[in-house]
């Protein structure tokens, strides 16, 4: 009978570092949730060009994100996953707070724990 024991030992060492990857990336669950905070990410992006355009051309910061003739960009006001709104606040005459209900914390973004990003608006 041969000896099974390399068999066994090749089969152990896989396992291991089949293991190992899905722990150090996270696994599927830990990537799809990456993707939908970049989505996330993008729509405040494109609700925070909205308002800087919209400022421009009322000569002061607004918070109400509707496109006019001017600034007619459409942003996804509300989560595409949660249908959650997501909040846009005047924090100072020149500043405002984006928010969302982000899953993972922030990595290389500038938004804080809550899920708020903190953006001045200079006026020319």
């Amino acid at each position: 009978m041969a000896r099974r024991w390399p068999v066994w030992a090749l089969t152990a060492l896989s396992l291991a570092v089949l293991t190992a990857g899905v722990v150090a990336t996270g696994g599927p669950a830990q990537g799809r949730a990456e993707k939908r905070d970049r989505l996330r990410d993008s729509d405040l992006s494109e609700i925070q060009s909205l308002l800087f355009c919209k400022a421009q051309q009322a000569g002061r910061v607004v918070t109400d994100p509707t496109p006019t003739e001017a600034c007619p960009m459409t942003p996804r006001l509300a989560d595409p996953f949660t249908a959650a709104p997501y909040r846009i606040e005047l924090v100072a005459s020149d500043s405002i707070r984006l928010c969302a209900g982000f899953e993972l914390p922030a990595r290389y973004s500038t938004r804080d724990e809550a899920g708020c990003i903190v953006q001045r608006i200079a006026l020319d």
